[in-house]
């Protein structure tokens, strides 16, 4: 009886170390994937869970998901703007003795990161977003000091500067003028989608591309099929927000375009009107369906 008894306690013990186990990778599959809202939830959950108390993963998570949250409806309400608590959490585990174990064991994720952090305050600054790239400065000053990361890489800002993004315009001038159509377009998520819709009452795919673009005195063509044919083909390494992206229905023939809204170097996002749910922003190379039916890029931008 007592060899059962403690055979019981073995594998009680055994079954809540598994269970912990399995919340851990499962926070950090979620951040991995990019999905950092329910990184940050779980993080959050086990935060508020005794059995976590002597980790610092949850707190880890919990502050590198914020930092990509900084714009996210529901957490631009927090009592204090998402870089700053990240900041706060993060500064929490740098003072902890047992900091460089964290950070040796995540140091990918880390230099990541700082990668998207210095690419994502160059950003503000060529949008002249003093606010914003003021408080993104202030919440990553000296963040990094002191923790051993990987050598800096820019995901798109410096590889364009040195390429001059094979365009006579400025990068400022360029970046200017695509950051006010992709705001333009990101205010008509959740119109719904109508056939041969081409206003704020319901937009069809190309109906979508071609309003926005009409606001900037850019003529595109009605159909996604027209779309393409009149737009300048690009490679997808020299795509820029507010080019467009081109599928087929497993034909040559194109049926429909999406505006794409991810910077360079980033996995390929774009904002579209679906039939299913209106306009959304879609990532496309996590998406097989999308993938299948890729057919090119475009752009109308000299």
């Amino acid at each position: 009886m007592k060899r059962f008894k403690i055979f019981i306690i073995i594998l009680f013990i055994s079954n809540a170390y598994f269970a912990q186990d399995r919340a851990m990778k499962k926070m950090a599959l979620y951040y991995n994937q990019g999905n950092y809202r329910l990184a940050f939830w779980k993080a959050d959950e086990l935060l508020n869970n005794p059995d976590y108390d002597t980790s610092m993963l949850p707190i880890f998570y919990k502050s590198i998901s914020l930092y990509h949250l900084q714009d996210k409806f529901l957490f631009r309400k927090r009592e204090l703007m998402p870089w700053l608590e990240a900041t706060n959490l993060f500064k929490s585990i740098k003072s902890n003795p047992l900091s460089k174990k964290i950070f040796l064991e995540h140091k990918d994720e880390i230099s990541n990161l700082r990668d998207y952090l210095y690419d994502e305050l160059e950003w503000l600054k060529i949008k002249n977003d003093v606010k914003k790239s003021d408080l993104l400065a202030k919440s990553i000053k000296g963040l990094f000091d002191g923790i051993k990361l990987n050598p800096k890489k820019s995901k798109w800002l410096e590889e364009k500067t040195k390429k001059d993004i094979k365009l006579e315009k400025p990068l400022s001038e360029i970046a200017e003028n695509r950051i006010e159509i992709i705001d333009l377009a990101t205010k008509c998520i959740g119109i719904p989608y109508v056939f041969g819709g081409d206003s704020l009452d319901g937009f069809d795919c190309s109906g979508f591309t071609g309003y926005v673009y009409q606001k900037f005195d850019l003529k595109t063509g009605r159909s996604s099929r027209d779309q393409y044919q009149s737009c300048k083909k690009i490679n997808k390494e020299d795509v820029l927000p507010g080019d467009l992206i081109f599928f087929n229905s497993g034909k040559e023939e194109v049926t429909h375009v999406g505006m794409i809204v991810s910077k360079p170097g980033e996995p390929l996002k774009m904002i579209h009107s679906s039939s299913s749910k209106g306009v959304i922003i879609t990532e496309i190379e996590s998406s097989e369906y999308w993938m299948k039916k890729l057919t090119g890029f475009g752009t109308f931008f000299d």
